[in-house]
């Protein structure tokens, strides 16, 4: 990617040429003037030439060095070349008092990732502008990014005076600054360093809090948000801010108690009874949270984010019509129309229309939404019988973007194994590999695709080819001792597997599932059952309820086994796993 050059700089690059051409010319004709006098007189040339006349000598070369530096950076950057740009820029402003060259440094040498030169560009910008906040905003991220946390915290106390105007604007920028950093423990470290130079200011303590909380260190969090209160005992943003940590570390009821509390201080408080309404969707206390979800609308009933949540809430409770309303209101407001095109896709799947969902979907252009959307069409398309059209729309989108093409290959699989041509679906499968040789995903999905055939060694070989490279591979750990428990007697060996996968990933419902599943083949029934009761805890699915009944059937449980077919029969009447355990079980 090159970067643009910026409008300053053409203008700069443009003037600067056109009058240092004269300079170019001048410069040279000053220095063979003086060549030719001492070549022809053998005089000294120091004599010769004016003290005046030597400065604007050494000016004009100034002058020449830096336009060449800075078309060279431009010219540099545009071809891809950053290092070379980067050297440059970082000379321009050594030669240069205009910190605006500085700044331009800074950012190109940052986009290049160079963050020593960037940091040596941003020093160089604070001297020559002092008071421009964006050089210190720089200077704190490039320091940290350097491992310089004392200078950082240095930094830190610029942008504090030069906002000293608020007493929290200061700290807000200090969030907005951080928040979006990678290195999350380095922050808190700089963190440590401001909060210790500003230990009685109770914003400096909400600030940490923020971060850690965003950072999900809630102990942290929750540390510095009371440090806060204690500084600040009637700030209010801050006893909310301590609600969202008791809720986001599980502390629900403690949560809602301060969040109620607070509703009760400040009743028109939009902004608190919206985070009590998601605290409370949080807490999934759907109708509550709906509640006051619809207060909050009536005071503001145009506000994007209130009928986005109502949206969403009302289609997690499966109110379909009601759901469908209000993303067709955000689209009459021509706001989140993305988000909305895809959640009425949603609603009209939901409701079996799936001509009208895939007509949704395929509206879905861009954003987060964008390819989940298109692979809803090619699936609802299958779903229709129009197999071939699905497959079509799957190769169009190959076109487009082949960074998706692993992505595709697997749902283009999944289409044609529900269609149960296997034949098909092995010669994709096995395409992909040739172009993706070694690809964990699409092993994965070959793989799947054979058990399902009937081919148990290609299904096996496939699984110890990811775990020889991915030794770790929850996936790959289960699917090959459930594989082995349910199509093999070799359950000693599957239960190797699973149990790796348990120790990696110990509240996943699918491998609880494959626990109990070879626990029952093994005959160890009560073991089994509290796996599967676990699993259907965590996942109420159709195929962890058939292996449930099953297993209490056998047991002599017969009337529960019932019960939890016929439950998941409501949700899932189709299902083949249940078909299957009832046609052997009830006939």
């Amino acid at each position: 990617m090159s970067l643009k050059v910026e409008n300053f700089f053409s203008k700069l690059i443009i003037v600067v040429t056109s009058g240092l051409f004269l300079f170019f010319i001048q410069a040279c004709s000053l220095n063979q003037g003086a060549k030719s006098v001492t070549e022809n007189n053998n005089v000294n040339e120091a004599k010769l030439i004016p003290p005046h006349v030597k400065k604007i000598n050494t000016r004009y070369k100034q002058d020449a060095e830096l336009v060449y530096l800075l078309m060279l950076a431009e010219m540099s950057a545009q071809k891809g070349k950053l290092s070379t740009s980067v050297a440059s820029y970082l000379e321009a402003s050594k030669l240069s008092n205009d910190p605006k060259i500085a700044e331009r440094a800074t950012r190109v040498a940052s986009f290049a990732r160079d963050y020593q030169s960037a940091m040596v560009s941003a020093e160089r910008w604070a001297k020559l502008s002092p008071k421009h906040l964006d050089a210190y905003h720089s200077l704190v991220i490039l320091y940290l990014r350097n491992n310089l946390l004392d200078k950082a915290a240095d930094a830190v106390e610029e942008v504090l005076k030069l906002t000293k105007k608020s007493k929290i604007q200061g700290y807000g920028h200090l969030i907005a600054l951080l928040n979006n950093e990678s290195d999350k423990a380095a922050v808190l470290l700089l963190m440590d360093k401001v909060v210790a130079r500003h230990a009685d200011n109770p914003f400096a303590h909400f600030a940490y809090a923020r971060l850690a909380l965003q950072f999900k260190q809630y102990e942290k969090a929750a540390l510095h948000a009371e440090k806060t209160l204690k500084l600040k005992p009637d700030y209010d943003a801050a006893q909310s801010l301590m609600a969202r940590i008791y809720m986001m570390s599980g502390k629900t009821n403690k949560a809602l108690v301060i969040m109620e509390a607070l509703i009760k201080k400040n009743p028109k408080s939009i902004a608190h009874r919206a985070t009590y309404a998601r605290l409370l969707a949080v807490a999934k206390r759907y109708d509550k949270a709906l509640a006051q979800f619809k207060r909050v609308l009536k005071q503001k009933p145009d506000n994007v984010d209130i009928v986005y949540a109502i949206a969403l809430l009302t289609l997690e409770q499966r109110k379909l019509k009601t759901s469908e309303k209000y993303f067709k209101k955000l689209l009459s407001m021509k706001k989140r129309v993305m988000e909305s095109y895809y959640y009425l896709g949603t609603i009209a799947e939901q409701r079996k229309q799936l001509e009208v969902a895939v007509n949704w979907y395929i509206k879905v252009n861009r954003g987060e939404n964008k390819i989940n959307a298109n692979i809803r069409v090619a699936r609802l398309l299958a779903k229709l019988g129009k197999i071939k059209s699905a497959r079509e729309y799957l190769h169009s989108l190959h076109r487009k973007d082949a960074s998706l093409s692993i992505q595709l290959i697997i749902v283009e699989i999944d289409i044609l194994s529900d269609a149960k041509d296997y034949k098909t679906a092995m010669q994709v499968a096995d395409r992909g590999l040739r172009n993706y040789a070694g690809n964990a995903d699409l092993l994965y999905a070959r793989s799947m695709l054979a058990e399902k055939d009937n081919k148990l060694d290609i299904a096996e070989a496939d699984l110890r080819t990811i775990l020889k490279t991915e030794p770790e591979n929850v996936h790959a750990l289960n699917a090959l001792g459930y594989t082995l428990a349910d199509r093999t007697t070799r359950y000693k060996e599957a239960l190797g597997y699973i149990q790796q996968a348990f120790k990696l990933s110990p509240e996943e419902p699918a491998i609880l599932d494959s626990m109990g599943w070879v626990l029952y083949r093994m005959g160890r029934m009560d073991e089994a059952i509290v796996y599967l009761r676990q699993a259907l805890k965590r996942l109420p699915d159709d195929e962890i309820a058939a292996h449930l009944g099953e297993v209490l059937w056998v047991s002599g449980n017969k009337k529960e086994a019932s019960e939890i077919w016929k439950k998941a029969l409501k949700k899932a009447p189709d299902s083949v796993y249940l078909k299957d355990v009832l046609k052997r079980f009830k006939r």
